[in-house]
């Protein structure tokens, strides 16, 4: 981190905050002391009636420590969390599109590929319900081609996803992340890596299924009562039940970042990430919110506003595949937001417990703080 930057942050820094880091001193780097010297003298700070009084006040708060985790530092408002996420994305935007894009569009051909294949079996089945019941391996080979396809692209997500938690860590260390060592985080962990993945795909596709027949079964219930719910009123409670579903799978999001950063194993890594999210609710719904809803908007505007265009204009043959492109862009814009709190949540809630300090840090900065420098 450079020294303009050190200083930038240190502005930004409360008094308290400032004497905090003077009374830990020694895990700086020499550059960060002489700026925190620079800072402290021109704020007209005396650090030493500091150290003693500090350290009484951190003894009789020991009781006040929950999870580990200092109370001034967390739990912080959602708001602010969320305004931490925008700022990592920002200050790295282009390096994480690097890292997203290409798993967006590997994702996109997957799926077309999956639905392609599916439609193409189901063009050649017969109309009528009863004709239908004799092609039961026909409905397995649909099923089977459109999962396909979302596997390869859940692989591809998840595989952005622990690159983007080895990168969140790497920032927070103070360290400028790179794409290939971002990447070969994820291969020198890729079994565990891989099973972590299956294993979560596995849930969602259970969980999906089990709120489809939540929502099939309220569905069914609701003439009984004289309620005929409109399409709005049955694509509503669909989304719902299907948002709520995945936020209850979201408890495990955080079981990426704890295989990735620390070595955890996967049955451990998914007990850590329900321990490290208890609580979070409204912190997961967000990140789902931002993520899910903002990247089907993202996904869906260009054709949306190309349905504006007359049908008697003229476009060139092209025009689909800019409208594609588009598209995919916009998912791959919105798509990091989700991934970087995922790994933010997890270095803040994780960090503190790590050889009993929450002050992990290189470039004077902690590891928590230099996330929101």
């Amino acid at each position: 981190m450079q020294i303009q930057d050190l200083a930038n942050s240190y502005q930004t820094k409360t008094d308290e905050e400032l004497l905090r880091l003077a009374t830990n001193s020694e895990q700086l780097t020499l550059e960060a002391k002489s700026v925190l010297r620079s800072e402290l003298a021109r704020r007209r700070i005396d650090g030493t009636e500091y150290s003693e009084a500090q350290s009484e006040k951190e003894q009789l708060g020991d009781n006040a420590m929950s999870r580990g985790l200092s109370l001034s530092e967390y739990p912080r408002a959602i708001g602010e969390f969320v305004e931490d996420v925008l700022r990592v994305y920002r200050g790295q935007f282009w390096f994480f599109m690097a890292l997203v894009a290409p798993a967006v569009v590997v994702g996109y051909i997957a799926v077309a590929m999956g639905r392609n294949e599916a439609w193409e079996i189901a063009r050649h089945l017969p109309r009528g319900g009863q004709a239908l019941l004799s092609h039961k391996t026909e409905f397995a080979e649909i099923w089977l081609s459109n999962s396909l396809g979302y596997l390869v692209s859940w692989m591809a997500l998840s595989f952005s996803f622990g690159a983007i938690c080895f990168a969140v860590d790497q920032i927070g260390e103070g360290v400028t992340p790179s794409v290939p060592d971002s990447l070969m985080a994820v291969c020198h962990r890729l079994g565990a890596f891989l099973r972590l993945s299956l294993l979560l795909f596995f849930l969602v596709l259970v969980a999906e299924g089990a709120g489809g027949l939540l929502s099939g079964s309220i569905l069914a219930i609701l003439p009984y009562g004289r309620v005929h719910p409109g399409h709005i009123a049955i694509w509503v409670l669909t989304f719902g039940v299907a948002s709520l579903v995945l936020l209850l799978i979201s408890r495990f999001g955080l079981a990426m970042p704890a295989l990735i950063l620390d070595d955890y194993r996967v049955g451990k890594a998914m007990f850590r990430s329900d321990e490290l999210t208890e609580g979070e609710w409204l912190t997961l719904a967000v990140l789902l919110a931002k993520s899910l809803i903002g990247g089907y908007l993202a996904g869906m505007c260009p054709f949306w506003l190309a349905s504006f265009i007359p049908a008697t204009s003229r476009l060139p043959a092209w025009f689909p595949w800019i409208l594609t492109i588009a598209s995919i862009t916009g998912v791959a814009v919105v798509e990091p937001t989700m991934f970087i709190g995922f790994a933010l949540l997890y270095v803040r809630k994780a960090a503190p417990e790590v050889e009993g300090s929450t002050q992990l840090s290189t470039g004077g900065i902690s590891r928590c703080d230099s996330l929101t420098a």
